[in-house]
């Protein structure tokens, strides 16, 4: 099994690097042309290693939440980073989950009309999911991901070690996007991650060969498909009722599982239009059923939730009219 996975990108071929050690890695990178973007929790969490590599004028921590993925706030880290005399020269290191990548992303996308970035993704979804295919995207007011462009990292490299510090809650996350790729793709191991899936929330090192898979899938669609202006918006699949399952949860529900549920909705939709047999939505429904949230959509929440998927950057047609129309 390879330890690199090379990915095709109009913006020059980026390599998903899995390594072992992710401090002998920091301490051939390190530079004094570099600055990293970190999620503040991994400096906690892992404050002897980085206190004897990094110096601390070169890092800015950041709270990872939905709510800083913002404009505002990356006008924030900017400023930060200019007073901090970065140069068209120098390099961004995110070291974190989808929100420092999106963060990091879009900065490096306009600071300096681009400069250079490599990631370093420490939860499950990031790894399996979000650090390949060039996205970066911010929210807007109340909507999810609506700013945003397409700039890939330089480099990634994936340490698996990061998930062992993880919450079930960021492992069900990441199942939920590796769910939806080995759906989509009919893989093999999709029996296999079902059968195993309580015992690869208490030892994510069971998942490595599923990151792979899920990032191959990805791989062959983004590398024909880079813009998501055609096949790619296969991965479509369950995302917009998903994001709006966030926005009306307010972000309780995280991004995997809500997708988890929007794949699910989906499904039933399809079922309804006679687009899916019974049989297949019930074995679909059975397996989803294993990485389902506790959330449940109130009555109250329902006009909200269809204005979020109105609003929604996926959202390019009008099929709730059929089934909710004006009256």
């Amino acid at each position: 099994m390879s330890n690199v996975l090379t990915v095709a990108s109009r913006a020059g071929n980026y390599d998903v690097i899995f390594i072992e050690d992710f401090v002998e890695v920091l301490k051939n990178q390190y530079k004094k042309d570099t600055f990293f973007i970190m999620d503040e929790k991994l400096i906690e969490l892992y404050e002897d290693p980085f206190a004897s590599i990094l110096n601390k004028e070169y890092y800015i921590p950041v709270e990872a939440n939905e709510q800083h993925k913002t404009l505002d706030y990356c006008q924030h880290l900017i400023q930060s980073l200019v007073g901090k005399n970065i140069r068209k020269n120098y390099a961004l290191i995110a070291f974190g989950g989808g929100i420092v990548q999106d963060i990091t992303g879009f900065i490096s996308s306009i600071l300096f009309r681009g400069i250079r970035w490599e990631f370093f993704p420490t939860t499950l979804l990031a790894q399996a999911d979000s650090c390949v295919g060039s996205k970066t995207s911010i929210n807007f007011d109340e909507y999810k991901n609506l700013l945003g462009n397409f700039y890939p990292p330089s480099k990634i490299y994936i340490d698996d070690r990061f998930l062992e510090t993880l919450p079930f809650s960021e492992i069900k996350s990441g199942i939920g996007e590796i769910l939806h790729f080995f759906i989509i793709a009919n893989s093999s191991l999709l029996t296999r991650l079902v059968d195993h899936y309580d015992e690869m929330l208490s030892s994510p090192e069971m998942l490595r060969e599923y990151i792979i898979e899920s990032l191959n899938i990805k791989k062959k669609l983004v590398e024909i498909d880079e813009y998501d202006r055609n096949k790619r918006n296969v991965f479509n699949y369950g995302h917009t009722f998903g994001h709006a399952i966030e926005t009306v949860s307010q972000y309780s529900v995280n991004h995997g599982q809500a997708v988890t549920m929007g794949m699910d909705i989906a499904n039933y939709i399809s079922l309804s239009l006679e687009k899916l047999s019974k049989r297949d939505f019930e074995y679909m429904h059975k397996i989803l059923l294993k990485n389902m949230p506790q959330f449940r959509l109130s009555a109250d929440m329902i006009e909200d939730y269809f204005t979020a998927l109105s609003k929604d950057k996926k959202n390019i047609g009008k099929i709730w009219d059929a089934f909710f129309p004006v009256q």
